[in-house]
């Protein structure tokens, strides 16, 4: 079954304000992600491709979301903590595989290693069952979300 993904103005628990996001199933990546992986704690992170304080982690961020080769998997560093919306804390990853038309989160886990050097240690939460996007839709997403946060800057 393919999820959907779109960018929209959402607005997050722990911010006062609407900003641009992502959404899975109509439903912000955060929140919804808590309710995928059963773990409400998940719903106070923050979408790691905004508000990072450090312009290498963002960079870093910005890349590894970006779908790689057909065949590829990418660790992604999916939600951030909301506090110090950095790579150094608490992050979220997915190893993310582009196959035949289609992005998959094939797992998700919890980064060890942080910086540059995240998801390279995960620790992976088990029995979470895979999510899958059309490629098409996954780029556009990307793209509209940047758009969107060009406009909002």
């Amino acid at each position: 079954m393919l999820h959907t993904i779109k960018a929209a103005r959402h607005q997050a628990k722990f911010s006062r304000n609407a900003c641009p996001w992502l959404l899975v199933d109509s439903v912000g990546i955060e929140q919804w992600l808590a309710a995928h992986i059963e773990d409400e704690q998940v719903s106070l992170l923050g979408l790691s491709l905004i508000w990072l304080i450090n312009e290498t982690d963002e960079a870093v961020v910005k890349r590894r979301f970006t779908p790689g080769e057909d065949g590829s998997s990418t660790i992604v560093p999916l939600l951030v903590c909301s506090d110090d919306m950095d790579l150094n804390c608490t992050v979220l990853v997915a190893e993310q595989l582009v196959q035949g038309g289609t992005i998959s989160w094939v797992r998700f886990g919890w980064s060890i290693s942080g910086g540059l050097e995240v998801g390279a240690q995960t620790r992976w939460i088990s029995g979470t069952p895979p999510v899958e996007f059309a490629l098409d839709d996954f780029n556009l997403a990307l793209e509209d979300f940047a758009t969107m946060l060009s406009d909002h800057v």
